[in-house]
């Protein structure tokens, strides 16, 4: 049985290529079934090869699987659904199968395409070896039995299995299988940073997980499991260790989705992981993300400071409190932000703070709220955002039963507007689509990581080129618009 994981490339259809980490999932994919026998399998990433139809339609016919299996977030839909076309069209009797956030959200409508034979239903390691092994058996009549998968069966009715049950225990799965992969990890670039503004962060950057899953409630969410699980941190801290001795590697991006910040009990780990960085003098640096709540503890930060780590970003979302508590269910305070970024700052610690515009019932004094938080805190970055409706989300079902959806996500290549900071989406009953889009700019001319120096060098740029002269008043009508926000934020 050969098998081909590929991560679809958007680079086909869009001309620029979105990897810059390797495919993580995959690679744990791949692991687990050269694990359990299936030596003959593949990571190829067909879109940091920038591979467009012609280049995926040869891969499949060079390679020549039984099984291909993709996946992605939503807004890999169209990328996904065009290399399972190409897929079929060069190889009718493979088996292709999807996965992922994108496809675990949506799986009738990517089963609909008739070009995915599969949809494997979150946590894929155990249900894909499961699946695999059913289809080498001859004699199966029915996929019925396999928890965790949807299909469309021979009547053409939408079958979904019963879920199946998170893995419990992360260390029994093997780590990822970079040696599987193509291209190599040195071609990746790394989770895009702000290069001046993080200067302690060097390459070559991976990514691995100490965790997986998040047990909050955030209405924008359309991640995985609400299960809440823990590697060791021997077996942690031996990932990292390899990774420096194999591939040079100088900064580790710890990908889970709230590292520290979210019980007392996740802090004696979080030090656990740092004292075995400590006794072993990795002398690595490291980013990861926390959650801004009563548990931040300053004896924690600084272990972490010792231990390497640079930089911890943080997601306060809003200034509002009425929005953080009523809308956005963050299940954090305002004065819960103050604390962790002060203790973070105590620390030596350097901070992102994400921050999202655009949620429903948000008002120009919910906005004022928003930047008062950011002037007072001064993170070393303020990372801002429009708050984007993905399906699975409690954020999309509510615009959707309020008559509120721009983007219906009617056609598979609406899914690019997905993209963060799309304009036109949604819009909510205080702002239209082009008010929240404004309103985001003016954030960004504001704390952005250019601020007012961006209008100041388009300015002499428009003084002194053709191109310039031509769009000088447009520049001028943008920088009147934003002093315009700036009062009535700060009258409102």
């Amino acid at each position: 049985m050969k098998i081909l994981l590929i991560n679809p490339s958007i680079y086909n259809d869009t001309g620029k290529r979105r990897a810059a980490s390797p495919p993580l999932s995959l690679l744990y994919l791949a692991a687990y079934l050269e694990k359990n026998g299936y030596l003959d399998t593949k990571v190829i990433d067909t879109d940091a090869l920038e591979l467009k139809s012609q280049g995926i339609s040869e891969l499949f016919l060079k390679e020549k699987p039984d099984v291909i299996g993709m996946g992605g977030a939503a807004f890999v839909l169209p990328a996904l659904v065009k290399a399972a076309q190409i897929a079929k069209q060069a190889l009718p009797n493979c088996l292709v199968v999807a996965g992922g956030f994108g496809p675990t959200n949506e799986p009738e409508k990517v089963l609909r395409t008739k070009v995915v034979d599969f949809v494997v239903m979150g946590e894929g390691e155990l249900t894909l070896l499961e699946l695999i092994k059913a289809r080498e058996d001859k004699q199966r009549k029915t996929f019925n039995d396999i928890n965790g998968i949807a299909f469309i069966d021979k009547d053409g009715g939408f079958v979904l299995t019963q879920k199946r049950d998170n893995i419990k225990d992360l260390d029994s799965l093997p780590l990822p299988a970079f040696h599987l992969l193509t291209p190599g990890f040195l071609t990746y670039p790394g989770q895009p940073i702000n290069a001046k503004k993080m200067p302690e962060i060097k390459k070559p950057i991976i990514t691995i997980l100490a965790s997986r899953g998040c047990p909050h409630r955030c209405v924008f969410c359309s991640l995985g499991s609400k299960v809440y699980r823990q590697r060791s941190p021997k077996k942690v801290v031996d990932e990292m260790e390899l990774y420096k001795n194999k591939y040079g590697v100088k900064t580790v991006a710890l990908y889970d989705d709230e590292f520290v910040g979210m019980s007392p009990q996740q802090n004696e780990w979080v030090k656990e992981i740092c004292n075995e960085i400590i006794k072993r003098n990795l002398g690595l640096r490291f980013i990861t993300e926390g959650r801004c709540s009563q548990f931040i503890e300053l004896e924690t930060l600084k272990k972490m400071k010792e231990a390497g780590f640079a930089w911890v970003w943080f997601g306060v979302e809003s200034g509002s409190q009425r929005l953080l508590n009523e809308v956005i269910h963050k299940d954090i305070t305002v004065e819960n932000v103050y604390r962790t970024f002060s203790l973070a700052k105590e620390a030596g610690l350097k901070t992102l703070m994400f921050i999202m515009i655009g949620f429903p019932g948000e008002t120009l004094a919910d906005i004022k709220l928003t930047t008062n938080v950011i002037e007072k805190v001064k993170p070393d970055i303020a990372a801002i955002k429009v708050v984007t409706p993905y399906p699975g989300t409690e954020l999309r079902r509510y615009l959707q039963a309020h008559n509120l959806l721009d983007n219906k996500l009617e056609n598979f290549s609406d899914y690019y507007r997905l993209e963060t900071d799309h304009v036109g989406n949604h819009h909510t009953e205080e702002m239209t689509s082009e008010e929240i889009w404004k309103y985001y700019r003016f954030l960004i001319f504001k704390f952005g990581p250019n601020r007012y120096w961006y209008y100041i060098k388009f300015g002499l740029k428009s003084l002194v080129t053709t191109n310039g002269w031509r769009r000088l008043f447009k520049r001028i009508k943008i920088v009147i618009e934003n002093l315009s926000n700036l009062l009535k934020i700060k009258f409102n």
